[in-house]
């Protein structure tokens, strides 16, 4: 998107709210921010503005997929990203351009936003829900046939309040990786805070925040989530045997 085309329109649109004249031109404004997305995806001059939180150099930053980035996001707003026959294998297209890694059979619903996504990596089968955000600063690694539900968040970030010279909200920002197993379910509106690890075939419940790190086969549950129970296998478990001896094992139901 070009900074000075953008910027020449929201002057002419502050200029337009300020005196009064916007009434009644909504339209020509919408279709002038219309114009100017069809002119970025044409042109392909995206670009990132400064980060004033975390205390970046002031110089435009260089992505070579924030096109790719861009035009996924555009595509969920538009009303193909509902139909799921489409939709859904053409997000794995973009996620296997995008992301670090993107395995075989990965189900990505409409709305799912990552801040940059080359920090994101995701196993064989993991399905992300609708209007999920993975916080992507830091590092994401969610383990093969996870299911991470609608409405979840998974920061990787934190701001730092213990800088008395800075407001908390620009005095940067502290990176932690983040790091889910497989066969693993986090549960509706669910967060996951920076620097956590849950481990195989755990369950976080809706709703909970997980503040620590979750063991294997474990539901945790609340505000700080805690252990609720255990569900460890009374005899063999299967899938984890088949991951064990092969990390990129295919389920045979896996969808293409």
């Amino acid at each position: 998107m070009s900074e000075g085309r953008a910027g020449e329109l929201l002057d002419e649109l502050e200029e337009a709210i300020s005196s009064d004249s916007f009434l009644g031109k909504g339209q020509d404004y919408l279709q002038k921010s219309a114009d100017l997305v069809a002119g970025s995806l044409i042109g392909h001059d995206f670009y990132l503005p400064q980060d004033p939180f975390a205390g970046r150099p002031t110089t435009i930053e260089a992505d070579p997929d924030l096109y790719y980035t861009m035009f996924w996001r555009m595509f969920d707003k538009t009303p193909a990203a509902m139909l799921q026959g489409f939709a859904i294998p053409l997000r794995r297209i973009l996620a296997k351009r995008i992301f670090r890694h993107c395995g075989a059979g990965v189900i990505i619903h409409h709305n799912v936003l990552f801040s940059k996504g080359s920090n994101i990596s995701l196993g064989n089968g993991v399905l992300l829900n609708r209007n999920s955000m993975l916080d992507d600063r830091g590092v994401i690694d969610i383990g093969p046939y996870t299911m991470v539900a609608a409405g979840v968040t998974i920061e990787t970030h934190t701001h730092p309040f213990d800088n008395f010279e800075r407001p908390i909200a620009y005095a940067g920002r502290g990176m932690s990786p983040v790091s889910i197993g497989p066969n693993t379910v986090i549960g509706y509106n669910a967060v996951v805070t920076s620097g956590t690890s849950i481990g195989y075939r755990c369950i976080v419940g809706a709703n909970s925040v997980v503040t620590s790190d979750v063991p294997d086969y474990t539901v945790v549950g609340g505000v700080p989530a805690k252990p609720l129970k255990r569900i460890e296998p009374s005899a063999v478990d299967p899938i984890r045997d088949a991951l064990d001896s092969d990390p990129e094992w295919l389920d045979p139901q896996l969808p293409g």
